[in-house]
Order: structure tokens, then sequence, then C-alpha cells
């Protein structure tokens, strides 16, 4: 299969031989020395030219060879490369040999790159291919469930939204716990993904454990993730065409609203209403469902063009790519624009330039709200809300096709999305110029200047007779934020051998970052006409706001990593750390790693058990940090603003000079295994403890102020991860592989500051040996069959009627943080046709239905439609029923409301068809074509009864819900 997945990358080879001098024809075929099976997608070029093929699947070739050539290159990934000497032979056979080195992932870490094989750290690579193609904007929706301890969750469907991503848990409280981001050796800003092509990216890799990390110590604490993008082959040019249409629904709607007749019979039944059979017949004409009414069927569609190649001298890869996503809400799309440029030359034997470069362009259309983004969860002009509490009989639209508002308990929410505008555009730049210049022999310089620029405006109209617009006479507002990252790195490299045994690399680097932000904006109001919305017709300024702020960072490193004859290895790293965000007194910190790794098959009593092909066991401690939090705190802070037209000052800050770095002390032991030639596995254990953590600590509001960040308490994340794949059949025309991956977190929080050893956050606690985002709830007893009330649990464990925070409990086992997840693709194969499937999943989650506290309620919701589910209630005694009389009392955040929201989802199903070279070969226009159909969130299977369980937080409300997409592609080579 190995074989097979390389040729679908490989056949987009492009000769350009047809150029040069050909006078003899070249045949012959390639066989694996293991198995003696035909190899396909080897490549097969003449030395020091561009000219060459690839075998196809029978695993022959057909070359036509200049004159003058003097050797025929064969290579193939995971096999040694053989030249052999060219004398106008017409027939060359070649048996290829695994070898065990290459066989080994490339592995980015840190400030350079390793093989898997003398690497002591825990990394997982996601490969080009499984973020190729898929109809997603932003690549970190793409990395659920493709790779163990990594959780990637998508808590909006919305178009150009992202995921909250964590690697082996949450860690901190109050700093962030995003993992850190670098894309070409340039750190990039998390949650701005949409602006980028995935299908430029080679591969990304994820560094989980000290030894992975270390070298980026002081934003390492999250995890990183590494981006790769692609680069130019020296003889190998390309060019290539993508594009995709398709289409987005409602993944999920399992939501059952009551229609009209079941609603007419609840409001009489609860005595709300009471209507005449005249007046039932009139009402019973009406049956809207009003989630199909807000919602439509949407269009998506992507193109790209890219080119690359490149000579001895130069290599380059140079790409432009359109994404448009049509959100299923009104108003609301995303538009992308992206091109990117990667270029190396060698100036000389011993010195390369280089620089990469992507642009991006994108403008997010919104649904409009009183909030700038997509809608207030709760605030009945979110669609979404809207389409559960507007009634069934409600005519959303006139016989003449205009809205209707007649009856309604608010404005027609479609109208008010329809007449109102909310858009934002962003021009996002990130690139990178660098010099590598070998001083001496295996001594390189390297030097890279990097930044991470972008600009963002957003504009908002509400219209003068809208709901929103009329108070102000309409307003109009604009916002811009702008921030730029520069990054100069520095780094000198020392790759040596003693003997050909002892083997090291050795590292030293600086590293300088700079970072400014700033943002203003302006609201308008008293419009004189709806045709016009800028803010220069406005008659008057409603609100104006500004801001600048900036942070450095100053680092510097070193590596050693040593390995004896490929058997033993060892790694060690020490990185150095300041920065402007910590006090005076605690500016700098140091953080460390040790590895060590033992290679066993390279044993003489291994080697002799032929089934094994690598057995490999690994372990690493170190420190990391974080110091994701404002870029103030540290700072004795003064306000100001405005009062009756004047402006004032206000203290709300005090100094805290000692403040510094939220550590992480890490540890990871792990095995990994290859068998058969088939069949790979990894078992991982790790323990990760942060202390010092960063932590808002509040103070008496006596003092006039809420409180200061400090370094209190400690938490821990444990866990076990395992990954598997598997070649279950390999033969040359079938294939069948199944990779899979499972993940166990352990989080429990060990210690917070002073006595204090808990903290109330309303539906969950932060306490002492306890998960955080632990639900801390009332727990619901059911209905009293005497008298239709409803009931609870006492924290004594009593039964009552009336509800009271003080009857929560701690819900041990139930957080929100969800510890089992992970994911498995099952790819089959025959010939040219491929079918492939992936799955994620988490286990063990939950989560508040939030939506629920309004659609399942009694009394004070009423007389906005309900669940169907409210009509099982409480009538007479005697009866059992689920919900108590609407009458006695509303919904209480209690345990009524907490739901299993574990799941499993189909992510992606692809069949595809890849046609025979050599047919494609014919048109003497394509070298390769690739047709495809594929499914996004096919199926959720899950007990949770919202919208959808992927999300990530406490409690969910009316989400903007996730999209099942179904796209048609095709992939050319030309």
């Amino acid at each position: 299969m190995k074989q097979l997945l390389n040729y679908l990358l490989l056949m987009f080879f492009i000769s350009s031989g047809s150029v040069l001098a050909q006078n003899n024809v070249l045949t012959g075929t390639i066989t694996d020395i293991a198995d003696g099976e035909p190899m396909i997608g080897v490549t097969v070029v003449v030395k020091g030219t561009t000219v060459g093929t690839v075998t196809n699947f029978e695993g022959t070739y057909n070359l036509k060879v200049p004159a003058d050539a003097e050797a025929i290159v064969y290579s193939f990934i995971g096999y040694k490369a053989e030249e052999v000497a060219y004398a106008g032979q017409q027939v060359i056979d070649i048996v290829l040999q695994d070898d065990s080195e290459t066989i080994d992932e490339i592995v980015v870490t840190g400030y350079g790159i390793q093989k898997k094989g003398t690497y002591t750290g825990s990394a997982e690579v996601v490969s080009a291919e499984a973020l190729e193609q898929v109809p997603v904007a932003s690549f970190d929706q793409a990395l659920q469930g493709r790779a163990a301890g990594v959780v990637s969750v998508g808590s909006s469907g919305r178009p150009g939204a992202g995921s909250t991503v964590r690697i082996r848990g949450m860690s901190s409280i109050n700093a962030g716990s995003e993992p850190l981001y670098i894309m070409d050796g340039v750190p990039i800003t998390s949650g701005q993904f949409s602006s980028l092509n995935q299908n430029d990216i080679e591969n990304v890799t994820i560094l989980k454990d000290a030894t992975a990390t270390s070298l980026y110590g002081s934003r390492a604490s999250n995890g990183v993730i590494v981006i790769t993008t692609k680069k130019g082959q020296a003889g190998m040019m390309k060019v290539q065409y993508r594009g995709q249409y398709g289409y987005n629904q409602i993944a999920r709607d399992n939501y059952n609203m009551m229609n009209t007749e079941e609603r007419i019979w609840y409001e009489e039944a609860i005595g709300l209403k009471s209507y005449t059979p005249q007046e039932k017949m009139v009402l019973m004409r009406t049956d809207t469902n009003w989630l199909d009414e807000v919602l439509k069927n949407a269009m998506t569609q992507s193109h790209e063009i890219s080119f690359s190649g490149g000579n001895d001298r130069t290599v380059f890869y140079v790409s432009g790519s359109y994404y448009y996503q049509d959100g299923i809400q009104y108003r609301s799309d995303f538009e992308r624009y992206n091109t990117r440029i990667n270029l190396e030359t060698k100036v000389s034997d011993r010195v390369i330039f280089g620089t990469n470069l992507t642009i991006g362009y994108e403008q997010n259309n919104l649904t409009v709200s009183p909030d700038s983004d997509a809608g207030a969860a709760t605030n009945v002009y979110n669609p979404i809300f809207a389409s559960r509490l507007l009634l069934p009989y409600l005519e959303p639209r006139n016989a003449d096709g205009s809205y209707n508002s007649t009856n309604y308990p608010f404005a027609n929410p479609i109208e008010q999305v329809m007449l109102n505008e909310n858009s934002t555009n962003t021009v996002k730049i990130v690139g990178s110029a660098y010099m590598q210049a070998e001083l001496a022999p295996k001594l390189v310089f390297k030097t890279n200047l990097g930044f991470d620029f972008y600009d963002y405006t957003a504009h908002s109209y509400l219209h003068p007779d809208s709901e929103w617009g009329q108070p102000y006479g309409g307003l109009t507002s604009r916002a811009f934020r702008r921030n730029f990252r520069f990054t100069p790195t520095n780094t000198l490299n020392y790759n040596f051998s003693i003997d050909e045994r002892h083997n090291f690399n050795l590292l030293g680097g600086q590293e300088l970052v700079i970072n400014n932000f700033e943002n203003f904006g302006v609201a308008a109001r008293s419009l004189p006409s709806d045709k016009v919305g800028n803010l220069g017709s406005a008659a008057e300024i409603d609100s104006w706001a500004g801001g600048f702020e900036d942070y450095t960072f100053a680092s510097f490193f070193t590596n050693v990593n040593y390995n004896y004859n490929y058997k033993y290895l060892v790694d060690f790293s020490v990185r150095q750390d300041g920065s402007s965000r910590f006090g005076a007194n605690n500016r700098w910190g140091t953080f460390w790693s040790a590895g060590a790794g033992w290679n066993m098959q390279e044993e003489e009593f291994i080697k002799d058990i032929h089934w094994i092909d690598q057995l490999k066991l690994r372990g690493s401690i170190g420190t990391t940090g974080n110091a994701n939090i404002g870029n103030y705190e540290h700072l004795a802070l003064w306000g100001y603003d405005t009062y009756m037209n004047n402006s004032g000052a206000i203290f709300y800050q005090y100094a805290n000079e000692d403040l510094t770095w939220e550590k992480k002390l890490k540890t990871n032991v792990a095995i990994d295994l290859a068998f058969l030639r088939r069949y790979r596995a990894k078992v991982e254990l790790y323990s990760e403890t942060t202390k010092d953590m960063l932590y808002f600590v509040p103070t008496s509001l006596t003092s006039g102020i809420s409180g200061r960040m400090e370094n209190i308490g400690e938490m821990n994340n444990s866990g076990i991860e395992f990954e598997f794949e598997a070649d279950v059949i390999r033969t040359k025309d079938f294939g069948f592989t199944v990779n899979a991956n499972v993940a166990y977190n352990r989080n429990r929080v060990t210690k917070l500051y002073g006595d204090i050893n808990e903290i109330d956050n309303v539906s969950t606690i932060i306490e002492v040996d306890r998960s955080f985002g632990t639900f801390y709830l009332a727990e619901w007893a059911g209905v009293n069959t005497t008298n239709g009330k409803g009931m609870w649990y006492t924290a004594d464990g009593e039964v009552t009627e009336e509800y009271s925070d003080a009857h929560r409990v701690v819900h041990e086992g139930k957080s929100f943080l969800a510890p089992w997840s992970g994911g498995f693709t099952t790819s089959f194969s025959y010939k040219n046709l491929e079918l492939s499937a992936f799955f994620t999943w988490m286990a063990d989650k939950w989560m508040i239905n939030n939506t629920r506290y309004f659609t399942d309620s009694n009394g004070m919701f009423a007389t906005y439609n309900q669940s169907a589910d409210m009509l099982d209630f409480w009538q007479k005694p005697g009866d059992v029923s689920a919900n108590p009389h609407p009458k006695y009392q509303d919904n209480q955040m209690d345990t009524r409301l907490l739901e299993d929201a574990s799941f499993m989802r189909l992510k992606n199903l692809t069949l595809s068809y890849r046609f025979n070279p050599e047919l494609v070969g014919k048109t003497n226009l394509f070298t390769g074509c690739r047709v495809y159909a594929q499914g996004q969130n096919l199926l959720t299977f899950t007990k949770y009864s919202g919208f959808d369980p992927e999300f990530f937080g406490a409690s969910e409300a009316n989400m903007y819900p996730h999209v099942r997409t179904f796209t048609f592609g095709i992939d050319l080579s030309f």
C-alpha cells in the first residue's frame, strides 16, 4: 500500500525531457527484493537532467534517454537508491532493497529536521494526504483524530471558523492552552489559519514531549505544531490544477419542536390560550418548520493551480488558490484568495538563499446580531434561537412575498438578517527570508528573518428600519486591527562523526520576537437615509475606542544530539528566555530537556528475529514554559476614559514585579514497534505537571481593585497514547490498510492558592484533586407524582421542591474535557479505484445543553414554542411524567440539562479513481488525472440531543450548526 500511496503522489511527475535530444528508448521492470512484487511509483531519472518518469501499475517503465546520458537513477521512498551506468542498453531491470534507515519518517523538530530512528522525542507527522482537498477553510479543523493526544474541536459551523486545539489536555486555567504554531520557522498567530491554503502544506509535525518542545521553551508548554510547506524538487517539474464543487447542509438536527397541532393542544392544556374550532382550523392551515426557514443548502467551491520544480541550483514552488463557502445561514459566507511562493537557490556550493511567502485575503459575511460576530447565542434575533422559539402557526412571509411579522413575539428574524450587514476582511502575510552558509565542512550557519502580519477590518450596518437600528436612527461602525510580529533567528549547526560510530549534532541559536498590535473603532448613528451606511453620512458619533500594545521575547538555546552506531541515542537541550510580559524580578526563565533512546533492532540478539523491523525504547524529561497572558499584567496601571465629556483616570491594577513564567515538567516513555514489513505500533506514557500557574487572583472589592495576575497552583495531565498502522492486504491489484489512534488523558488540579481548595465557576468547579471542568450542579430528582412539582436532591441527599444553588454537588468523572479521544482510517483500493473512510471520536465527554433551558422550559418561556418532549408533563395526581406542570417553576441549571456528549463521527468518506498514466499521456497535455467524490461529517453517533456534540466548552446554546458537505473534484497534472 505504501507503494500505491507514493505512486499516487509521484505520478504527477512531468518529464521535460521532450525538449532534449532523445535517441534511445529504455524499458524495464522494478521489483521489491522482499516479496518480488512489482513496485509502482518508482522514480526513474537520467542523472544530471530533468528527463524522467515513474513506473506504472505493472512496475514497468518506458523512458526516452538522451544519447549523451551516462547513468540512470532509480529511487523510491524507504528504499536504497540505485544508480546504473548507461551504455545504450534497451532493457534495465532493477530490484530495490528496503533501507532500514531511510524507512524512518522525517520529523521537523525544534530548528531542523531529524529521522525518527535517531529521535528520542514524541512527535506525530500528519501528511499532506490527510489535509489536501478536505473541504474546510481552516487547516486546524482537519487535525481532529489524526494524531493521538491531539484534540481539535470546531465549536461552530460558520464559514471560515477555526478549531480549538489541545495537545495532551488542558494545562492552564487563566494562561492560554493553545499550542505554539510554527510555519517554515516563523511563529504565527493561532486562530488565523483561514487565510492559509492547506493544500500548500507538505506536512504538519506535532511536538508533544519535553525533548520535542524544549527548544521552543518559553512558549512550548502546550505543545508545538510545526507546519512545513511544499517546496520544489530538482528535476521534478510539476504543474497541477485542483478543483472541487459541492454543497453544504446542516450536519445534524434532531431537535423535535412542536408542530401546529401539538402546539395548539399544549396551549390549551396548560391554560395559556383557548381556541374556537374555527380558530383552530385557520391556524392548522400553517405548519412552519422555522429551522427550514432560517437555513438553506449552500454551495462551496475551490480552485488551485501550482507550479514546482527546479534544477541543481534553484528549486521553486508557486501556487494560487481560490476558496468559497456559502453559509447555511443567510448573510453568511466566506471567500479567500491565496498565493504562495517558496524559492531556494544555491549561489555557490556553500551558500543558499531562500524565501517562503504566503499572502492571503479573506472576506467573511456574518449573520448580523447585536454582537459583532455570528450572533449572541441567546438573543432572539439569532436565527437559530429564533427558529426554536417562533410558533409553528406563524407565516414567515405574506402572500406578496414580503416578510410577515403579524402576531410575532418579536420582529421577523429573517427580515432583520436581510436588512442589516456585518462583514470582515483580513489580509494575512506570513513569510521569511533566509541565508544558509557552510562555514566549514559540516559547520552550517543559518539566519532566518521571519514575519507574521495581518490587517483586519470589520464593518457593521444596522438599517434604520430594523429592530436593532431603529433606536439609533440607523447605526454604522468600522473597526480596524493590525498586528506585526518580527522574528529574527540565528543558528549554528555542527554535524560530525568519530570512527563512523559516534555521531554528533550540535546546535546553538539565538532568537528575538518583537510584536506590535494596534486597533481602533468608531460607531456613528442617525443616518439620513437607508441608502447610505458610511461613517461620514452619520449625524453623530455613538462610540469610539483604540489602543496599542507590544511585547518582546529574547531567547538563547543549545541542543546536543548523539547516537552510537544508530543504536543508542541521547538528546539534551537548554533554552533561556526573557519576556517583557513578566516582572523585572523574574523576567528570565531557563528550560531544559534530556532524552534517551535504544534501537533494539540493531542488537545482534534482535537481528536474528527476522519479523521485527523496528523495536525502539525511548524516554524524556524536561521543562517548558507558558507566557500566554496579557502584555502588561505585571505593571501598575491606570485606565483613562471620559465622563460627561471630560477625560478621567482610574487606578485599576496593582504591580507584581515577581510575576514570572508558568512552568511545566514533562516526562514521557514510549516503545515503537514495526514488524512483518506491514505493521507499526506505538505506545506512549506521559505525565505533565504545571507549576506556578498564571491565575487572576481576586481581591476584596473594597480595595477598588478586582485582583491581579499571580503565580499560584498546580495542575497535572497524565495519560497513555496508542497508535497502530497495518497494510492488511497488499497485492498487485488490491490493498487494504488500517490506521488508528487512541488516547486517554487524566486531568487533575493538584493545588490552588492560600487556603483555597475550590473555586466556584457556577456550573463547573475548580477543585483540588478533580479534573478541570468538572460539573457542579444540583441533582434533578424528577417530578412529584402528587402535585406535579419538580424536585431536586439537596447536598445531603434529601429531596426538596425548592431549588437552591446550595444544593449543587460535584459530579465526579463528568467534565467537559473528554478523557478519551481518537480516530481511525480504513482504506480499500482495487487497481485505480480507492475508497477511504475516516472516523473521529471522543468518549466520556459531558456538556450542558443550554438550548433546552429555553425549549424545555416551564413557565417563563411557555409562550414561545417548545420541544415536543414538553408534551409529556404532569396533569393530574398519579401521573408519571418527564416534566413538571409549567405553572410551578422555570428550568434551572441542573443535571436535567447535563448530557453525555460523547460521539463518533464519520468525518470523511472519499471515493476516487486515478486514470492510467499511459492513457492520460496520450492526450499530449495531461500526465495525470484523478477524480473523486467525498462527504464530510456524514454520520454522527451520539446521545447528545443538541445540534452537535463537537463543541469545546461546558455549555452549548444555539450554535451555528456544523455542516455536512458533499464535494466532487478533479486533480490534473500537466
